[in-house]
């Protein structure tokens, strides 16, 4: 008599997270891709530039994740940010080396949900994924300990000052910046004019160079 033996499997898990990576820096883009792949259980796809990002994302829908670079060829500051989040229906994080506080929050109130240093650990960055991809905001420790305990630098700057600075860092004009901020041109001009006051320059090129230097943005 033959005993017949029914054997079962678990069911595979092939639910994977879907990132984008906006970076025209190709050798990092292809090592975190890699990574992320090998030991974050994702699929990724890299675009090099603003519009072949919003074509990646126009043929193959939302992805859960997108990485976009703050200095991104092509994309003026915030706004190219601004367009892959309404694409992508949001998901979006502000990827950079170089951001600072300010450029962090202003990419918050455009809607992003993170900030990620490009300095981050792999462990951090494929928790900061995971987050994001499951709608919750990430935004590292390190900057939510300055913005709650106040420590930023600021040299007497006024919180809309700060704001404002950040725009005029990214080569936005005193209406685009108003546009932005909500507030009249002519307000705009009297903040750049205290900014550069405070910062010690002479025009809004020196207030975005030395912005960048003290780290204000």
């Amino acid at each position: 008599m033959t005993t017949m033996t029914t054997m079962t499997t678990s069911p595979v898990n092939t639910t994977s997270v879907s990132v984008l990576i906006v970076d025209d820096h190709v050798l990092l883009s292809q090592t975190i891709s890699s990574i992320l792949e090998k030991d974050g259980d994702c699929s990724v796809d890299v675009a090099l530039n603003l519009d072949e990002a919003l074509k990646k994302i126009t043929d193959r829908g939302r992805y859960d994740v997108v990485l976009f670079d703050y200095q991104l060829p092509g994309a003026i500051g915030l706004q190219g940010l601004r367009q892959v989040i309404e694409l992508n229906q949001g998901g979006t994080a502000l990827f950079s080396g170089v951001a600072g506080l300010s450029i962090a929050q202003a990419a918050m109130e455009q809607g992003a949900s993170g900030f990620i240093p490009k300095s981050i650990q792999i462990k951090t960055l494929l928790h900061a994924i995971n987050s994001i991809a499951s709608g919750e905001l990430y935004f590292p420790t390190e900057y939510l300990l300055r913005l709650s305990n106040g420590d930023s630098p600021s040299f007497g700057l006024k919180p809309r000052e700060l704001r404002v600075l950040a725009y005029l860092s990214e080569g936005l004009q005193n209406k685009e910046i108003g546009r932005e901020v909500g507030i009249e041109e002519v307000i705009v001009k009297m903040d750049v004019k205290s900014i550069c006051r405070k910062l010690g320059v002479r025009n809004r090129t020196e207030a975005a160079l030395a912005a960048r230097k003290l780290g204000l943005v």
